[in-house]
């Protein structure tokens, strides 16, 4: 009796087994690796974009990363498990030097880094670490090897899971792909040794084969970034004027408040501890970005944001399109849809209005 029922339940199973996955496709086992072409149509399509005015620093040595941990905010440990940090570099009064994205060098030895910053800050950021190099083993200097590249979904559903970056590796071993550090929403980071801009996106379209669209120039991927209120390079994040949590650093994955001591690092961590941050850069949108064409890029910088009342509420950090990036006082633009004006040189005022990114948190003073 009892043979016989171990008979039939081995037949039973088997039975089971072979409707299983139909009969309860929830449960059905998926494949441990998911690719770009393999996503539901219902899905987004991927933008790829190069982004020309971001250049790289190289640090190297067997001192590399202590050295760059007393100089920056984020913790250089997390490279252990993770190809990417972001952070930033602060002067000695604690504001804001530059930002960067830290990646481990493809195809490299350990301890041998690149870090990518606007073209124009890369010269600065070379001297500034060579200034505090002393007699620690590293060398430090500007690497033209790689481009940058973006590849983003404008609109991403709840249940759509990102692939991982190890996923969409290019055959020929010519383009690396990283998750962007700072937020799911902005995709990825695509660096490449292609310097020819046709054979590149020919590459690109391997890795990203659904891609819509292979743009030109950046202002695809910029006019995303301020939509999703994330400050990038000096336009959004000038030399000295600002405080990283200002710019949204500690929501962005990109500052350790358990680490040691650091450049800028006491008065970080005491305007954290406070829990008092006033100003937070925020998305703006124009509802009649046109009258802005014409304005001088100099008169831009810094124009003053305003209230219904006529009270200044922020500043200007950012144009693109109809979209645009402002360093504003929480308390008084939230909540949402109240209206603003950009005001350029007391000639062109435009409307615009601003809500609050869906990736902060619920309290604005919360810590992440």
């Amino acid at each position: 009796m009892l043979l016989t029922r171990c008979g039939t339940s081995a037949t039973a199973i088997h039975t089971v087994r072979q409707r299983w996955p139909a009969a309860f496709p929830a449960l059905a086992v998926k494949p441990a690796t998911r690719w770009l072409h393999q996503t539901s149509p219902a899905h987004s399509p991927f933008t790829i974009a190069p982004l020309p005015e971001r250049k790289f620093v190289r640090v190297q040595g067997s001192d590399a990363v202590s050295f760059l941990q007393g100089l920056m905010t984020n913790d250089m440990r997390h490279l252990e498990h993770s190809s990417t940090v972001y952070a930033m570099f602060l002067k000695a009064n604690g504001r804001v030097f530059c930002d960067t994205i830290i990646y481990k060098r493809p195809g490299a030895e350990p301890a041998d880094y690149l870090l990518e910053c606007d073209a124009a800050v890369a010269p600065r950021l070379e001297k500034h670490l060579k200034l505090y190099r002393l007699r620690k083993k590293v060398q430090v200097e500007q690497d033209a090897t790689y481009r940058v590249w973006a590849a983003f979904k404008e609109a991403v559903q709840e249940e759509e899971e990102m692939p991982a970056a190890s996923d969409l590796a290019c055959p020929e071993g010519r383009l690396h792909v990283f998750k962007d550090p700072r937020l799911p929403r902005l995709g990825y980071r695509v660096l490449t040794d292609e310097q020819e801009p046709n054979e590149c996106k020919t590459r690109l379209k391997r890795i990203f084969p659904e891609a819509e669209t292979v743009a030109d120039s950046a202002l695809p991927y910029t006019a995303f970034r301020y939509s999703l209120g994330v400050g990038e390079g000096e336009t959004n994040l000038p030399d000295g004027k600002c405080f990283p949590l200002e710019c949204n650093c500690d929501l962005l994955h990109g500052v350790s408040f358990h680490k040691g001591c650091y450049i800028g690092q006491e008065l970080t961590a005491r305007t954290y501890h406070t829990g008092v941050i006033r100003k937070r850069l925020m998305p703006l949108e124009l509802d009649a970005p046109h009258r802005l064409a014409d304005c001088d890029p100099e008169a831009l910088r810094d124009a003053e944001i305003k209230n219904e009342e006529g009270g200044a509420v922020g500043k200007l950090r950012g144009l693109a399109g109809n979209r645009a990036l402002g360093l504003l006082r929480i308390e008084k633009v939230l909540p949402e849809g109240k209206p603003l004006t950009i005001n350029v040189a007391g000639e062109s005022v435009v409307r615009c209005r601003t809500s609050k990114p869906a990736w902060w948190p619920k309290e604005m003073n919360a810590r992440p």
